[in-house]
């Protein structure tokens, strides 16, 4: 009897351990699922959101302080005219658009080094969950979100109409970035691309039938 009961009471134990381990195992692959396809996305999509205002602050104090000079835009449209002064040709100046993408990269560059652009960021749980009811409420969670280096710069032009024979021809860097992000039980490293505007000029007369873009082959990249 003894025995019976004993036996009765070990398969119970076997059973209720059975139940709780597929239960622990339902719930930390729930808890896997629910990082990876929501806690895990919004996570980036919070870090690259702040690491592009990051990024976008950096390269316009770095315009401000030590690369624009007034006289750049112009320097890099080479325009060619007819006799009469109309405009024929428009052509990228390649040697300084060189430059400037090189200046640009290596002032970025180094301030990535000396680690003054390391932000630490509070982001409320209820947004990091996707939650749009609680997205502003919940404990709050510590991004710190560190750009680490410019890993490609190209650049893009672009003809603007302003009015009766003016035309504003604007010049973008478009900046890759790797950023560091570190958060609670995880660091990821992400890229962002950004595009600013570092340059623009006011070009009287008609736009010109045709235009020469810089081949890309003949842009740095930001690392070289």
């Amino acid at each position: 009897m003894r025995r019976k009961r004993w036996q009765k009471a070990n398969n119970n134990i076997r059973r209720n351990g059975v139940i709780i381990f597929v239960m622990t195992f339902m719930v930390l692959a729930y808890f896997i699922y629910f990082w990876s396809f929501t806690v895990s996305p919004n996570l980036d999509n919070i870090a690259e959101m702040k690491a592009k205002l990051i990024v976008s602050k950096a390269v316009n104090e770095a315009i401000r302080d030590r690369l624009y000079e007034e006289s750049a835009a112009g320097n890099l449209l080479l325009v060619e005219t007819d006799e009469s002064g109309t405009m024929e040709m428009v052509q990228s100046n390649t040697p300084a658009i060189n430059k400037l993408l090189s200046d640009l990269s290596a002032e970025l560059q180094a301030r990535y080094k000396n680690g003054n652009l390391e932000q630490k960021s509070v982001v409320p749980l209820g947004s990091i969950l996707g939650s749009r009811i609680i997205s502003q409420y919940g404990p709050s969670v510590e991004l710190t979100i560190i750009p680490v280096a410019v890993s490609h710069m190209d650049f893009m032009t672009e003809f603007e109409t302003q009015g009766i024979n003016q035309t504003k021809y604007k010049v973008y860097a478009v900046l890759n970035t790797e950023a560091r992000v570190l958060a609670p039980f995880t660091t990821d490293t992400i890229e962002i691309e950004n595009t600013i505007l570092i340059a623009e000029a006011i070009i009287l007369g008609q736009v010109p039938q045709s235009y020469v873009n810089v081949p890309e082959n003949e842009i740095l990249d930001g690392m070289d």
